[in-house]
C-alpha cells in the first residue's frame, strides 16, 4: 500500500492576527521539519517565527486599513473622505459663523440727532473668556436719524431703539501669501482660520497693480451670480478653495488649460477675509452687551434671542450622508428632497424638512445650528433664500418656515438608595432627562417613549425604584389624577404622601408614547421631580 504525505494544513485567508500567523506557521513548520520538536520560546526558530509573526501583523494591519480608506462608508482619516466626495464634486461645508439681531437703545436728545453705524462695526459677548467672540455688522454704513420712524420708542421716554444684524466675524488687513513660481497648480495656504468664503479677495500682483481674482468651486465650471453657467479656460482668474482635515484653507490656481497661471513674481499673491465661524459664538440671549465701536448716544446693546447658524465644519459621518443626496439632487432643488439636501449643504442649518403644499411653493423647515431649539436668524433666512435663488425651479416660490417646538412635561418619583446624597442624584437624573430630550439627540417627528427615560434614570448608581406619572405635552391638558386633585382643593401629586399616590398610581397608567408632528421638535419644557428614599 503506497504511503502518502500528509496533506498541508488549511490556508485562512482571515487570519490576519498575530496568534493566527503564529500558529499557521508552527502548523507548517510540524509538516515541513517534523525534525524540529522544541517549540519552547527560548529555541531560536520560535524567535524567528514570532519575528516573521509580529511583522506580518502589522503589514495586514495596514493593508487592511489601506483598503478601507478607499470608501467613504469605511474610511476613518478625514483625509481620505475629504479626497473620495471631491471625485463626486461635493465639498464639505467650512465652519460657518453665527448671527444675531442687536437690539441698540439710544439717548434721543432735544436737538437733530443722526447716528451713523459704520460698516464693520464690532460688538463682544460678555463671557467669561480669554477670547470671547466678536460680532461685526457687515452691511453698508447705516445714517439713523433718532427722530424718524427708523427707530422703534424706547422702553423709557427720551431713548429709541434700533435692531442692527450681525455676524461673528473679525477682518484681517491684506496678508501676503506668497511669490508666484509660474509652475501650474500652484497651492497657497491661508494663515488664519477658519475663513468666511464670502469675504474672500484674493489679489495677484501681474506687473501693473493688483488685479482682483474670482473664486470658483471647481476649475470646470461654475455657477456665477445671475445663474449661468460659467466655464474656466486658460485666460480665466480664476482659484478654487479646499480645506483640509484641520480646517485650514488652500487656495488653488490653476494650469493654463481650466484657469490662468499666476506670473512669476515676487509677494506678489495677497488675500484678505473675515475670520470666524463655528459653534462657540452660539451665544445665549442678553449676552452681547459690549460695544467695542463708539456710537453716538449709545446707552446698551443687547440681544433679545439667542445668536444662532453658527457651526463647525461638517462631520466626516454627515458629509458621506449628504454628498451623495446632493450628487442626485443634480445641485437643483426641484422635489422636497433635493431641498433638504441642498439646505444641509448651505451651512448654518442643523436640522431640516421640506414639504409640497401647492405645485408652485415648498417650504423648507428649517431648526439652526446651536445647543438648544430657537427661530430662524433672518441673516440666515435671507443667506437660505439667497442659496435656492439659482437652484429653485422657475416659478416655483420656496419659504423658509421655522420649526415648531413640542413642549414635553415630565413629572415622576424616584426612589434612592440611603447611601447616596439627594443633591447630587437629583442632579445626575436632571442631566439624564436634559440628554434624553437634547437638541442633538431629536429629530423631527421623533416619538418619545417613558421606557426609554425608564432605562436611563434606572442606570444611574443609587437609583432604586421610579414612578412617571406626568409624560406627555405641555400644551395639551395635564394628567386626570391632577385635574381630579385640583377640582377638589386636595394637593398635587408631587406633594401627596407616598403611600396615598402608590396608590393612585396603581389606578392610571402613563401614556405609552409623546407623538410628535412631522415638523415639531421635542424641547423639555417642565420637570418635577421629587426623591424620596427607598
Amino acid at each position: 500500500m503506497a504511503v502518502t504525505d500528509p496533506l498541508p494544513p488549511a490556508i485562512d485567508y482571515t487570519n490576519k492576527d498575530y496568534a493566527s500567523l503564529r500558529r499557521a506557521m508552527l502548523d507548517l513548520a510540524r509538516l515541513r521539519l517534523p525534525e524540529w520538536t522544541d517549540h519552547t520560546p527560548s529555541d531560536l526558530g520560535v524567535v524567528l517565527t514570532d519575528m516573521v509573526a509580529y511583522t506580518g501583523d502589522v503589514i495586514l494591519y495596514y493593508q487592511d486599513r489601506i483598503a478601507s480608506e478607499l470608501f467613504p462608508g469605511t474610511a476613518r482619516e478625514r483625509r481620505s473622505v475629504l479626497q473620495l466626495l471631491r471625485l463626486i464634486g461635493y465639498e464639505p461645508t467650512p465652519p460657518l459663523p453665527a448671527r444675531a439681531d442687536l437690539l441698540l437703545t439710544f439717548s434721543v436728545p432735544v436737538g437733530p440727532a443722526v447716528i451713523v453705524i459704520p460698516s464693520g462695526a464690532q460688538f463682544i459677548a460678555s463671557q467669561p473668556s480669554d477670547d470671547p467672540p466678536t460680532f461685526e455688522y457687515l452691511g453698508p454704513a447705516l445714517s439713523i436719524d433718532l427722530h424718524s420712524d427708523q427707530v422703534l420708542p424706547g422702553a423709557v421716554a427720551g431713548q429709541a431703539q434700533f435692531v442692527l444684524p450681525v455676524s461673528h466675524s473679525r477682518s484681517l488687513p491684506p496678508t501676503l501669501l506668497g511669490s508666484s513660481s509660474g509652475e501650474p497648480n500652484q497651492s497657497f495656504r491661508l494663515p488664519h482660520k477658519p475663513p468666511i468664503l464670502e469675504s474672500l479677495v484674493v489679489e495677484v500682483d501681474e506687473g501693473a497693480g493688483w488685479v482682483r481674482w474670482d473664486r470658483r468651486d471647481n476649475f470646470l465650471y461654475s455657477t456665477g451670480p445671475d445663474g449661468r453657467t460659467l466655464l474656466s479656460t486658460r485666460d480665466s482668474r480664476d482659484y478654487i478653495c479646499q480645506f483640509d482635515e484641520n480646517d485650514a484653507c488652500s487656495i488653488l490656481f490653476g494650469d493654463n488649460v481650466f484657469g490662468r497661471i499666476p506670473p512669476r513674481g515676487t509677494n506678489n499673491v495677497r488675500a484678505t477675509c473675515r475670520v470666524g465661524g463655528g459653534t462657540r459664538a452660539n451665544v445665549s440671549a442678553n449676552t452681547i452687551t459690549r460695544a467695542v465701536t463708539v456710537l453716538p448716544n449709545l446707552l446698551a446693546v443687547t440681544n433679545p434671542a439667542p445668536a444662532a447658524g453658527g457651526s463647525a465644519s461638517e462631520s466626516s459621518e454627515i458629509a458621506v450622508r449628504n454628498g451623495p443626496m446632493v450628487y442626485r439632487s443634480g445641485r437643483r432643488a426641484v422635489t422636497p428632497d433635493d431641498c433638504v439636501a441642498l439646505a444641509y449643504h448651505a451651512g448654518g442649518v442643523a436640522k431640516a424638512r421640506a414639504r409640497s403644499r401647492n405645485w408652485n411653493q415648498i417650504d423648507l423647515i428649517v431648526a439652526p445650528q446651536g445647543d438648544s431649539w430657537r427661530p430662524v436668524p433672518e441673516a440666515l433666512r435671507t443667506a437660505l433664500l439667497a442659496y435656492f435663488e439659482d437652484k429653485r425651479m422657475a416659478g416655483t416660490q420656496l419659504r423658509v418656515l421655522d420649526a415648531s417646538p413640542a413642549p414635553v412635561a415630565i413629572a415622576m418619583t424616584v426612589r434612592y438608595d440611603a447611601r447616596y446624597q439627594a443633591d447630587p442624584l437629583r442632579q445626575q437624573i436632571a442631566d439624564a432627562v436634559a440628554r434624553y430630550l437634547a437638541y442633538d439627540a431629536v429629530d423631527f417627528g421623533q416619538a418619545l417613549y417613558p421606557s426609554d427615560l425608564f432605562a436611563l434614570i434606572e442606570a444611574i448608581p443609587g437609583v432604586l425604584s421610579l414612578d412617571i406619572y406626568r409624560f406627555n405635552r405641555a400644551d395639551q391638558p395635564a394628567s386626570t389624577l391632577d385635574d381630579d386633585l385640583r377640582r377638589y382643593d386636595l394637593p398635587s401629586m408631587a406633594d401627596l404622601p407616598d403611600f396615598i399616590r402608590n396608590a393612585l398610581l396603581s389606578r392610571t397608567a402613563v401614556a405609552s408614547r409623546v407623538d410628535v408632528g412631522p415638523y415639531e421638535l421635542p424641547v423639555l419644557s417642565q420637570l418635577e421631580l421629587s426623591l424620596q428614599i427607598g
